[in-house]
């Protein structure tokens, strides 16, 4: 079980939900109540070998890119979208010595030798036995890799970040949308029809871009003609051949009962978007490590 301690830390107040377990995870997505938010400063438990899911809530955009970093962990965990929270995975190193260890969130940098990054809440890491700590390492590899794509809420313009990936049907029309930068500039993708160009008044762009009738399920990448940075990624569904047929020049018939899905046009995605801008603009390229492949 969790244990927590609520303190207020700071002139913000931050909410932190931690699930440990797959068990836990089905009980919490059983109760009937939402689960508990921790307030910066709480503390929770663990042990050695546990992974970690670490919750703070959507209204701390600023947040979303960041590292949390802490002494007691394999390696950093990176805050991402899943609608409606912020999330981080992270695990506890199986030598870890019992004792409380700082959890603190940093950049999306390298982190320099001693730092410990801004304080946010603190983990209890409990003494185990020899047993458990001889098949921890067996445990830990044996954990999935971590999902790196995010969940924005679907009403929000696309994309928000690199792993922004939304699912998209053959000859969906949608509009790609970037806050301050792009104007003029275009976009290429193997999914797309064309190479659509960024257009729009003040901070934000807008292009209007079709997906490919043929193009396979699977994700694409998005990139700035020119440049390696991957922009944006997206996913391809998979339809039968009737629905297939039906797709025409980057339109649908009538009888296939469709509307293309359609991210608002510049008005609709400056009020989306604006919110989020501070944070894009942090969250920069993705890092190699995070990169992907077209399609997958």
């Amino acid at each position: 079980m969790l244990t927590a301690r609520k303190r207020i830390g700071g002139a913000t107040t931050l909410a932190l939900l931690v699930l440990m377990t797959p068990a836990a995870s089905a009980f919490a997505a059983q109760a009937a109540d939402p689960p508990p938010e921790l307030f910066d400063g709480a503390e929770v438990s663990a042990r050695p070998g546990e992974r970690l899911t670490l919750r703070s809530p959507s209204y701390l955009p600023g947040w979303i890119g960041d590292w949390v970093i802490s002494k007691a962990f394999v390696q950093h965990g990176t805050l991402r979208m899943h609608d409606p929270a912020i999330t981080a995975e992270v695990t506890v190193a199986c030598d870890t010595p019992p004792g409380v260890y700082q959890v603190g969130r940093t950049g999306p940098e390298p982190v320099e030798a001693g730092d410990d990054g801004a304080p946010w809440v603190t983990v209890k890491v409990v003494a185990i036995d020899g047993a458990e700590r001889a098949a921890c390492p067996g445990k830990v590899a044996a954990y999935p890799p971590e999902d790196v794509e995010e969940q924005w809420p679907a009403s929000s313009s696309w994309p928000h970040s690199p792993w922004d990936v939304r699912t998209f049907q053959p000859g969906e029309r949608v509009t790609p949308t970037e806050v301050v930068r792009g104007y003029d500039e275009s976009l290429t993708s193997p999914g797309f029809t064309n190479r659509p160009v960024m257009r729009g008044a003040k901070a934000v762009v807008t292009a209007k871009a079709t997906i490919r009738c043929d193009a396979k399920p699977g994700l694409y990448e998005v990139r700035w003609v020119g440049k390696d940075e991957v922009w944006a990624r997206y996913r391809v569904a998979q339809i039968d051949d009737a629905t297939r047929a039906s797709c025409r020049d980057g339109t649908w018939h009538l009888a296939t009962g469709r509307t293309p899905w359609l991210v608002g046009g510049a008005a609709a995605a400056l009020a989306a978007a604006g919110a989020y801008a501070l944070a894009r603009r942090r969250r920069g390229p993705a890092r190699p490590a995070d990169s992907g492949s077209s399609p997958v």
